[in-house]
């Protein structure tokens, strides 16, 4: 499997960062924000995201054994074992045929997954001449001048179905903040497509040069995570809530926000979220009764092994969190960024670098 892995690196690693690609996700964000950053007043380009409908349970099974015999025969016997017929799903006295698709929990499924995807993205490379182009799996971004871009959306309607990749007009939104007349042209973009203003969501963040929308992202999911720990008191056990919080909960629902929004945009979602940490941990170390201060909460964000909870506060994360998340993944965002012709300044980072 190791070798598998190492070929499918180098046969995937130019266009899907969703297999075996440490930091994948937060370098194609950084690196679609890094582009956006350059060209914005490029009103002649559009960025295209790209939404399948259910792509893991639809994809096409006879094409995924075609391509693991053709690029992975190592390990082609195996899979034809697992997908080679359809198995019985149980559902009560009956059951269903699973026909389709690669199934839940297996190890090798976003490997077959790609693979199946991977013929698509060659022809869009082979016959659209794009600035940017990356999959993370069945999520995918494409930014050049637009009627590439829509060349390419055109490949993806007509030649996806036959891999089982069924395109989800109504989520697939395409964006740019600036508009030469050309993306707004009969017949270019599907009327149905999504048109947003401000900025697009992209693999749980936000590209964007708008900070209210920028913000407002990350403001919903500090909510969220909120909302998530305040449930916790409902297990009356504050061992296990404590658990719960440093392993899963926590800031842990916050960092990848944090990792990939510009720190100036994030104050209010990193202060909506460490009053709603305190007042959990609060609940668990006195039941929300005295004696908690400041001093005892900065206690409770020390490491076990100097005698605190372990517990790391939102604003204590946010004041490396992005430039280390930019610094980590530069060389694979460059990679990324390989056609545009260039080093793109990163102006957000210098930024955020600078002492405030």
């Amino acid at each position: 499997m190791k070798g598998v892995g190492k070929d499918m690196g180098k046969y995937l690693g130019d266009f899907q960062f969703g297999v075996g690609v440490p930091n994948g996700a937060e370098a194609v964000l950084h690196s679609a924000n890094r582009l956006l950053n350059a060209h914005h007043r490029d009103g002649s380009l559009a960025m295209l995201t790209v939404d399948f409908s259910n792509a893991f349970n639809l994809v096409d099974r006879t094409a995924l054994l075609n391509e693991v015999r053709k690029m992975c025969p190592s390990i082609s016997a195996w899979v034809d074992f697992l997908y080679g017929q359809p198995a019985r799903l149980y559902v009560g006295n009956d059951y269903i045929w699973s026909s389709t698709g690669v199934q839940q929990g297996d190890p090798l499924g976003p490997l077959l997954f790609a693979l199946v995807l991977h013929p698509l993205v060659l022809r869009i490379r082979d016959h659209c001449k794009l600035l940017f182009h990356a999959w993370y799996l069945d999520d995918g971004t494409i930014i050049g001048d637009a009627t590439q871009v829509a060349k390419a959306l055109d490949i993806i309607r007509v030649e996806g179905p036959s891999l089982g990749l069924l395109l989800n007009i109504k989520k697939t939104e395409v964006f740019w903040p600036t508009c030469d007349g050309v993306k707004t042209q009969e017949g270019l973009f599907p009327r149905e497509i999504g048109r947003p203003v401000h900025g697009v969501k992209l693999l749980g963040g936000a590209v964007s040069r708008d900070g209210q929308f920028i913000s407002g992202l990350a403001l919903k999911r500090a909510k969220c995570a909120v909302e998530l720990m305040g449930r916790l008191k409902c297990l009356k056990d504050p061992q296990s809530e404590l658990l719960l919080l440093r392993s899963c909960m926590g800031v842990a629902k916050l960092l990848f926000g944090l990792r990939t929004c510009q720190p100036s945009y994030v104050g209010e979602a990193v202060s909506v979220f460490d009053k709603g940490l305190r007042n959990t941990i609060e609940d668990i170390v006195v039941c929300g009764g005295a004696f908690f201060g400041d001093l005892q909460w900065r206690l409770a964000s020390l490491p076990t092994r100097f005698g605190g909870l372990g517990i790391c506060s939102a604003e204590d994360a946010s004041s490396y969190a992005f430039v280390a998340s930019r610094a980590q993944s530069w060389v694979l965002q460059d990679h990324i960024l390989r056609e545009c012709g260039g080093e793109l300044l990163d102006s957000d980072y210098k930024s955020a670098h600078r002492p405030h």
